[in-house]
């Protein structure tokens, strides 16, 4: 402890302030007042039928608050009290006038708590705000990359989600769900520019295509996922919080036309096919100075080449097994989920020294995700462990074909950040103990190793029990959100030449190209491309003798310059236009692709080079 305080950053503080200012929340509490104290902020809601009922208990609680601090030595500055009104009555507001230590305090018609909350929760200052904040932002990324030039599109877009969309979903999951969708809008432009600057398409490209070669959610998308999330780890709180509380409460809709975050995070759920329990929150954390010396970790068989055959990894693995203690307890884990995101089942199976085995079925959730299924096959194995009566000679040998897993609990106990991770390595010292060792090894999926055949067919029969009870982690229930929110978007498509080349999937991904072929590749899918006559034409940037610009595609003056048979749409570049013939037979067979077969990045890139050389080839002609 220091005499002059505690140093910035400790995580004293806040615990020391909340013991000192606890009997500050029981002055404030009181009928229609609700206190919300953290380290140093106090703020107070107080409700009430009429305007005049409300400004009371706002008087008494500052009052209290006076009182109190006055009785601790405090002073309060009243010239500092910020005071808001919510109301749809713009003469409430008017009205709304305490006195803080002999000051007075007229409401404001926005208040800043991190979130800037405005007298109607419609957001719009605080949205307002944001787009200020994030528009140098936006500059320095686009000092990043240029048509030619710059980083490549995946650090553009990670610089992109951290940078600029970070600042954009501050405690989105709160406001977003509630704001007006005229103020998104302005949250939204931003975004499209970040687009725009990762994918180099000009300003005129559909939004819905821009977004999806970017790879960014819309932020439609985004508030569904957010609010799933919020009320998700509402509900996982303990009984009692005052989150949860509210979390699980109905309250009648303010606006018809708004819905907050429980009634859109309860609708995202239901569209997802979501359904309660949910995993509690993380128990108390393992301390970090607890020993681990008696668990040791192998990620590997030995060397082992890339792409090596079953037999030559069933042949690697059993030759390292056989290294392992013999005389032990074995446990063979796995874990199965269907399509990797649902029905999930963990299996496994325990071999004693006396040769005799045992089975364990266990149900991992109706949503689940193939790591999650190993995890609880993982923890199921290792509590029973804890249960039966073992040698404390006898060894354990845990083995697994979850590389993620094995990862995830090398990392030590105080490193694991969900409830599975935890009750293993608590399970793991529990047998561990008395000096027992305890050697977790992965083991090749697939290849013939008996023990892991045996556990992915108990897994696989797990998966059919009943999964009604089993909870869903906040994890699994924020993806499958996002993932049916992700097929609503692709859904709202609009048609058009995009829909119809990408089928309804997300686009596959650039990667390995420079920056320029990069860009030809977004702007000939996304439909707008810088090197079509078509399109320069009309936007009037190459205007002709006979005409200055137009959208007429019959126009002489839009027809492709290689075989002036037709516009140069990105339609004519990657199907049809016969000097791009040969190319199109050479890269895929035939000179007459189907669309499925022109969406794939490098046949895009080879047929976007080849029409710009082609076009720089008929520049140079006289």
């Amino acid at each position: 402890m220091f005499r002059a305080g505690l140093p910035q950053g400790s995580v004293l503080s806040p615990y020391l302030f909340l013991l000192w200012a606890a009997d500050l929340a029981e002055a404030l509490r009181a009928p229609g007042t609700s206190p919300y104290i953290y380290a140093d902020d106090t703020a107070v809601l107080c409700s009430g039928n009429t305007i005049e009922v409300a400004r009371g208990r706002a008087q008494t609680a500052a009052d209290a608050l006076v009182a109190w601090a006055h009785h601790n030595k405090m002073l309060i500055a009243g010239e500092k009290t910020q005071l808001l009104v919510l109301s749809q009555n713009a003469r409430d507001a008017v009205r709304g006038t305490i006195k803080v230590a002999g000051k007075t305090v007229q409401a404001k018609d926005t208040l800043v708590l991190g979130i800037e909350l405005d007298r109607r929760l419609q957001f719009g200052a605080h949205c307002r705000r944001l787009r200020k904040r994030v528009r140098p932002r936006l500059a320095h990324l686009r000092r990043l990359g240029g048509r030619s030039w710059g980083l490549d599109e995946d650090a553009l877009r990670t610089v992109a989600n951290g940078y600029v969309r970070g600042a954009l979903e501050h405690a989105a999951a709160a406001w977003l769900p509630a704001a007006a969708p005229s103020h998104v809008e302005l949250l939204k432009r931003e975004l499209r520019g970040a687009a725009r600057i990762i994918t180099g398409c000009p300003r005129s490209t559909p939004t819905h295509a821009l977004m999806a070669e970017a790879r960014l959610a819309p932020m439609e998308e985004r508030g569904w996922t957010l609010a799933a999330r919020l009320l998700g780890r509402a509900l996982a709180l303990p009984p009692g919080d005052p989150l949860r509380a509210t979390a699980e409460a109905s309250a009648p809709a303010r606006l018809a036309s708004v819905r907050g975050w429980r009634e859109r995070g309860r609708l995202a759920w239901e569209k997802a096919g979501v359904a309660l329990p949910v995993e509690p929150v993380l128990p108390p954390r393992i301390p970090p100075w607890r020993q681990t010396s008696g668990v040791t970790f192998r990620m590997d068989v030995g060397p082992l080449r890339a792409g090596a055959a079953a037999a030559e990894r069933e042949r690697a693995a059993a030759l390292h097994l056989a290294s392992l203690p013999q005389c032990a307890v074995w446990l063979w884990t796995d874990g199965s989920a269907a399509g990797g995101v649902s029905r999930g089942g963990a299996g496994a199976v325990l071999v004693w020294p006396d040769e005799e085995t045992e089975e364990l079925r266990v149900p991992a959730g109706q949503l689940c995700s193939s790591y999650r299924a190993e995890m609880v096959a993982l923890v199921t194995g290792l509590e029973t462990l804890t249960q039966r009566d073992i040698d404390q000679d006898l060894p354990i040998v845990v083995c697994t074909d979850s590389l993620s897993a094995v990862a995830t609990l090398r990392n030590g106990p105080a490193a694991q950040t969900s409830p599975l991770g935890v009750a293993a390595w608590r399970a793991m010292f529990a047998l561990s103990d008395n000096g027992r060792k305890i050697h977790v090894q992965w083991v090749p999926s697939h290849c013939g190793v008996e023990g892991n055949e045996r556990a992915d067919r108990v897994a696989r029969e797990a998966a059919e029990l009943p999964q009604d009870s089993v909870p869903a982690d906040i994890r699994t229930i924020t993806r499958a959100v996002a993932r049916a929110a992700r097929d609503d978007t692709v859904r709202a498509w609009p048609p058009g030449w995009f829909r119809s080349l990408m089928g309804g999937r997300f686009p596959p991904p650039v990667a390995g190209l420079d920056r320029e072929r990069a860009v030809d590749v977004h702007q000939l899918r996304a439909g707008h491309w810088s090197g079509s006559r078509a399109y320069l034409h009309r936007i009037g940037a190459v205007p002709s003798v006979g005409c200055e610009g137009c959208r007429d595609e019959g126009c002489v003056a839009a027809r492709c310059p290689l075989c002036n048979e037709e516009p140069d749409t990105p339609a004519h570049v990657l199907l049809r236009c016969p000097a791009l013939m040969r190319l199109r037979h050479s890269t895929l067979g035939h000179i007459h692709p189907r669309l499925e077969e022109v969406r794939e990045t490098s046949v895009v890139a080879a047929l976007a080079a080849a029409a710009r050389r082609f076009q720089s080839r008929l520049a140079m002609l006289p």
